[in-house]
């Protein structure tokens, strides 16, 4: 009698687990490609699944919970003052540093961390489109699923023909 009862019961349980992942998995954002103005430029991008994309006008935000990456265009700048206007000198150093081509444009793949004690990862990309400088970054810390975020939309990334004139 005990035993059928501890059966039942395990088998309610594992149907209700079983039900809940389901209705979980169901209610994640998923991975939806976006098209953007950034200045003069249209640039299509994938939103990582879970993630959400907020069109803020200068800034392209992706969300999810509290962490969150910006794309924007800097303009008519040159890499190392894009690089100290969007990052603390006194605070944080550049960790690595690799050029890579993304669509015939050349990037600049940046990590940078804390320069005290190495921790508080952060991530930024530059993107030459024409005579502008386009910036994908982590706002805060840079945890395993935001970098993970971060590679997928940095992967995404594509021009679309033509430019944006106003």
């Amino acid at each position: 009698m005990i035993a059928r009862r501890t059966i039942r019961l395990t088998v309610a349980v594992m149907f209700a687990l079983a039900l809940s992942s389901a209705c979980a998995s169901e209610n994640a954002t998923p991975a939806a490609t976006k098209e953007f103005e950034l200045g003069a430029h249209r640039v299509q991008v994938t939103v990582p699944t879970g993630w959400d994309a907020l069109d803020q006008g200068d800034q392209k935000r992706f969300r999810r919970g509290e962490a969150e990456i910006v794309l924007q265009d800097l303009g008519k700048v040159e890499w190392e003052p894009a690089l100290a206007a969007l990052h603390d000198d006194r605070r944080r150093e550049v960790k690595s540093r690799r050029a890579i081509t993304i669509e015939n444009h050349e990037a600049l793949d940046i990590e940078t961390w804390n320069r005290l004690d190495h921790t508080w990862p952060q991530r930024l990309l530059f993107v030459r489109a024409d005579d502008d400088l386009l910036a994908l970054q982590t706002t805060r810390l840079t945890d395993a699923d935001t970098a993970k975020a971060f590679d997928a939309i940095r992967d995404s990334l594509h021009f679309v023909s033509g430019r944006v004139y106003r």
